[in-house]
């Protein structure tokens, strides 16, 4: 089996970084003030800046979500990769050991 650790580590930093993008967002949405009364003094208005503010934090934590997610498999990639390439070490001391012993 092949693996291109290389990739695998780009991969992994591309999402970590897709993680770190998530979270900007989410503090990004957190900052953005929801006024009383911005959409008007009447009782829709109300209702209407009650479901925005409600969708808002939902997408807080959707954007949070994401991050965990995002950031998990960008580690669990970087440390795959790392366990490859232990792995590819290790075996190639294994395959030269053999070779230094049947040339004896």
């Amino acid at each position: 089996m092949f693996v291109d650790v290389a990739v695998l580590r780009s991969g992994g930093a591309a999402s970590g970084r897709a993680g770190d993008h998530a979270q900007e967002a989410a503090q990004h949405l957190s900052r953005a003030a929801l006024e009383p009364g911005i959409f008007g003094d009447f009782a829709a208005a109300e209702t209407f800046h009650e479901a925005v503010g409600s969708m808002q934090a939902h997408h807080m934590a959707l954007l949070r979500q994401h991050r965990t997610v995002l950031v998990g498999v960008g580690g669990r990639a970087c440390r795959a990769a790392a366990g490859f390439t232990e792995m590819d070490a290790s075996n190639a001391a294994s395959v030269q050991a053999v070779w230094c012993d049947s040339a004896t």
